[in-house]
This record gives structure tokens, C-alpha cells and sequence, in this order.
């Protein structure tokens, strides 16, 4: 156990320090709180749809790949690497797949690709496909080193 936290700390300090600019030092500040507890905002959401409260947690719980802690780390890898994402987008994308049964891995090429897509309402570019290739390689380290 403490060798998980050692290497999740280690990992998440070489993101935060090798990838945040100065000014995106307030936004992390600011979504830390949020972050916390992702899978359930993301079934607060679904239950201020009209979802049953239990029924949309076993929802994101069966839909959402993973647990909490590492799925926090992801996204706070996502947004950090793409500016025009934003947190409230990353929670509808999630509350729409769980809702359609549709599973949702935070460290998949595809899953990314469609979310960001998705959330930009237009075809990607090579740039931004680079972008993401990149992003699902950090977090498919960060899934390993959870379950390391």
C-alpha cells in the first residue's frame, strides 16, 4: 500500500511540475476540490436528470472503468493537456455513456478520441490526435501504477 502511494506521488508530481504552465496553477487549485469525488458528481448528474440515486450510481459504477483515485488522476491529466475542455464537459460525457450503457476507460486511445470529439463538436487534427495519443499513454502508466 505504501509503495502505491510513493509511486502515485512520484507520478503525479513529475505530471503537475513537467506539464502545468504558472497560469494553470489556479485552475488545478480550483478543480481540486471537485476532483475529489468524480464518480459521484458524475451520479449527482445523472440523478438531477431524473435518475434514480442508487440507480445512477450503480450505473457509473458499472460503466465508469476503475477507481476513483486513478480516474481522478486522468482527468486532471485531460484537462491539463487540453484548454478547451473543461471539467463540466468530462462529467456530461461520462453521465451520457453510464446512461447508454456504454463503457467509459479514462486511459483508452478510442475513449479519449470520442470524448474530445465530442466536446468539440468537430473533426480532429493531427495536432490534437498527437495530443491524445500522448494524454492515453500518461494514463495507461497512471492505471498500471495504481494497480502495481
Amino acid at each position: 500500500m505504501n509503495k502505491k502511494i510513493l509511486i502515485s506521488t512520484v507520478f503525479i508530481s513529475n505530471i503537475i511540475f513537467a506539464s502545468v504552465l504558472p497560469s494553470q496553477i489556479n485552475q488545478i487549485n480550483l478543480n481540486k476540490n471537485r476532483l475529489a469525488s468524480f464518480s459521484n458528481t458524475v451520479s449527482l448528474h445523472l440523478y438531477k436528470r431524473g435518475l434514480d440515486k442508487k440507480v445512477a450510481q450503480k450505473k457509473v459504477s458499472d460503466f465508469l472503468v476503475g477507481e476513483d483515485f486513478e480516474n481522478d488522476l486522468m482527468i486532471h491529466n485531460i484537462l491539463s493537456s487540453f484548454d478547451n475542455i473543461e471539467y463540466e464537459n468530462i462529467v456530461e460525457y461520462i453521465a451520457n455513456s453510464a446512461l447508454y450503457s456504454k463503457e467509459v476507460d479514462l486511459s483508452s486511445y478510442d475513449t479519449i478520441i470520442g470524448m474530445v470529439q465530442k466536446i468539440k463538436n468537430t473533426n480532429l487534427d493531427e495536432l490534437t490526435l498527437q495530443k491524445i495519443e500522448k494524454v492515453s499513454l500518461q494514463n495507461a502508466k497512471i492505471k498500471q501504477l495504481h494497480a502495481a
